[in-house]
């Protein structure tokens, strides 16, 4: 169990980084947790004398599966010309940045305007070298990358560790005509009328693992009637697996992990705006929740009232960080945790709150003083 979650939380394991680890996953692979992992959630499983790696490709794509340091869409696509750079070179080979930053300006030209002289760009470029060093996809063998942000004229002597191979998807077929992501999520059937039981069986899976939610809107939804029909074959799989319990709602699923085995990012969590997030959920759900625990629709005026209007009933509880911060942040905060965990969604004409606003309620202990 210990295993999957590790390589659930984890990118990739990288035996010269964590050489424990490494081996000791190894050791754990099976034929059960390979057909788990490769026939139940369709998820490759790539083990090398290098790396083992987990690919964990979603069934849908939000926000909160990206990069969470990259701020732009020229972030990712200087790593993608980086790869692009990378792929070409052997393992083991050394350059220096000057030489990095001439073949990206080549590669990225006709796609974007980006120049690498102009600060902003080279901050992106310095923040995806950095990213690439704690992947372990390149090693600095000399000079420093905090140096070289700083000044222009300061060389870095990189190596290419030959991990970069492994970061991509390696698709089966071309992607060449892709326009936008949904095209993406739209491959190898995974959303047509002609599906196999496998490929909806995938779906089930990768959205229960990699979901805060499962949502659907309508009885005949196919997903949710796999799930329903198979819930207790499911719940077997993932509690052997992952530890946890299945809650199956009217129009939502939540996988919940086990408190003895919590990994990756949580909610509730020890973050102030995290737990501020759970005292609004329990109020949301005594002051306007339906018996039915349907969606709640609001406008944009309707719910940054609302967030306010719970910040000043909990204001003496909040951290010093979040009762000094203005309402227009505090109102971004919050909304984009919730969008990020799935309790609330943006709709044509405003938000819905969504049912995961159930699943969690905060109150404050009865011994609790405000300061």
């Amino acid at each position: 169990m210990k295993e999957i979650t590790q390589l659930l939380e984890e990118f990739w394991i990288v035996k010269d980084k964590n050489t424990t680890d490494y081996y000791r996953i190894k050791r754990s692979i099976d034929n059960q947790m390979k057909n788990f992992l490769t026939d139940f959630v369709g998820w490759k499983l790539f083990v090398t004398n290098k790396l083992i790696k987990l690919e964990k490709l979603p069934a849908e794509a939000h926000p909160f599966m990206g990069i969470q340091r990259f701020e732009s869409v020229n972030e990712y696509m200087l790593l993608c010309a980086l790869l692009i750079y990378l792929d070409e070179k052997m393992d083991g080979t050394h350059f220096l940045l000057s030489e990095l930053i001439e073949n990206i300006e080549k590669i990225i030209a006709g796609y974007a305007d980006i120049d690498l002289t102009r600060f902003t760009d080279r901050r992106s470029l310095i923040k995806v070298l950095k990213f690439a060093v704690e992947m372990s996809m390149l090693k600095i063998s000399d000079g420093s990358i905090e140096a070289a942000e700083q000044d222009q004229s300061k060389e870095v002597l990189y190596e290419n560790t030959g991990l970069s191979k492994f970061f991509s998807v390696n698709h089966d077929s071309s992607i060449s005509e892709y326009t936008d992501y949904h095209d993406f999520e739209n491959r190898s059937s995974l959303y047509t009328d002609d599906e196999t039981d496998m490929v909806r069986t995938n779906r089930v899976y990768r959205r229960l693992l990699l979901q805060p939610s499962m949502y659907w809107d309508s009885d005949d939804d196919m997903d949710s009637i796999y799930l329903i029909n198979q819930r207790q074959y499911i719940y077997k799989h993932l509690d052997k697996y992952v530890g946890g319990r299945l809650d199956i709602h009217t129009g939502a699923a939540f996988y919940m992990i086990s408190e003895d085995n919590v990994f990756g990012k949580i909610h509730p969590s020890e973050k102030s705006i995290s737990g501020f997030i759970a005292l609004m959920c329990g109020k949301i759900r005594e002051d306007i929740a339906t018996i039915n625990n349907s969606k709640i629709f609001l406008t944009e005026t309707e719910f940054e009232l609302t967030i306010l209007k719970y910040k000043e009933l909990f204001f003496k509880g909040l951290s010093k960080e979040l009762r000094d911060m203005s309402n227009e942040k505090f109102t971004f905060l919050v909304k984009k945790y919730m969008f990020e965990w799935q309790l609330a969604e943006e709709s044509e004409d405003g938000y819905y709150l969504c049912d995961g606003i159930y699943k969690t309620a905060g109150r404050y202990p009865k011994d609790f003083k405000e300061e």
